[in-house]
């Protein structure tokens, strides 16, 4: 990133915790929410824009993070201090198992395999009643926010949120990184390059995997409870949406995505109850006039400005 663009991301999250501070215990809610959807959206974004990997099963590791972390405190007595670092764990072993299996097929295939997985974690999760609490979820196992206020919970999510986007950026941007890209773009290059192109899918696919850990972990944290919706369809298509909204081949494509769902949401349901047609309008709009995603606004504005866009 150059300078310029440190800074701007420097007064964003200035302004973020501005707003938290200000804007009262409601708005910080919603902004916890929207930096957990944004750092999931995100992992999704790593598969797809650099692994060019699309997942219709990637909330599997987000409830596997919250479940992992959940169940360590509520059936192991593990402390908290240490069961958020098991949710992650479990979220990449998920990943790893599950993903060992899905990159042996590719394209459609591929995604249909994720999608099968994704639906064996739900089921477990939703009819394992004496181990998960089955539909019912498990609740009232700790204070939600770590007993945290509001607001003091979503700067801590902020940091959270601010170190991963770091540690992805420098996967992006090395050796790895151009192994990612170089078997998203032309796979059979690659291989005759050296490369093992499953071996390299199977890396960030567990890598993304742990990041949606993470973001399953602190939402789990954040509600104080674990359901087994977490896994389910509907959170991976929210996903999906946030980074076709964001803009595909963009870094910053999740996380934009996530910024204007969950905020569209916010407003939109404070004047009318239909939400979802009002999803469907606005992404049937910006996939018409901006296919690229919201993102590459951003990237023409920096080119007429002669402010150049990094490689």
């Amino acid at each position: 990133m150059t300078p310029l663009r440190w800074g701007i991301a420097g007064a964003l999250i200035v302004l973020l915790e501005l707003v938290n501070r200000l804007a009262g215990v409601g708005m910080s809610l919603v902004l916890t929410e929207m930096l957990i959807l944004a750092l999931f959206a995100s992992s999704l974004n790593l598969l797809m824009s650099y692994g060019h990997m699309v997942s219709f099963g990637h909330a599997a590791y987000f409830g596997l993070g919250a479940y992992g972390f959940t169940l360590a405190v509520a059936r192991f007595d593990v402390p908290v201090e240490l069961a958020v670092f098991i949710g992650p764990i479990v979220a990449g072993l998920g990943g790893l198992v599950f993903g060992a299996l899905c990159v042996r097929l590719t394209e459609i295939y591929f995604a249909m395999l994720t999608l099968a997985c994704a639906q064996i974690t739900f089921t477990v999760l939703f009819q394992w009643y004496d181990f998960t609490g089955g539909d019912t979820g498990i609740t009232g196992f700790m204070n939600p926010r770590f007993g945290l206020t509001e607001q003091n919970f979503m700067t801590l999510v902020l940091v959270v949120l601010v170190l991963c986007l770091f540690a992805m950026a420098w996967i992006v941007k090395s050796p790895l990184g151009l192994s990612i890209r170089s078997v998203g773009q032309d796979r059979w290059r690659a291989e005759a390059l050296g490369l093992a192109p499953r071996r390299v899918q199977l890396t960030v696919f567990v890598i993304a995997s742990v990041f949606a850990g993470i973001a399953g972990t602190l939402f789990a944290v954040f509600q104080g409870s674990a359901f087994p919706d977490y896994a389910g369809l509907g959170f991976t298509l929210d996903a999906l949406i946030m980074v076709v909204l964001g803009g595909l081949n963009s870094f910053w494509g999740g996380l934009v995505g996530a910024v204007i769902l969950v905020q569209l949401e916010h407003w939109v349901l404070m004047v009318t109850s239909h939400w979802e047609l009002m999803l469907g309008l606005a992404v049937l709009v910006l996939v018409l006039v901006l296919p690229q995603g919201v993102v590459s606004v951003a990237g023409r504005l920096s080119n007429m400005l002669g402010l150049g866009r990094k490689k």
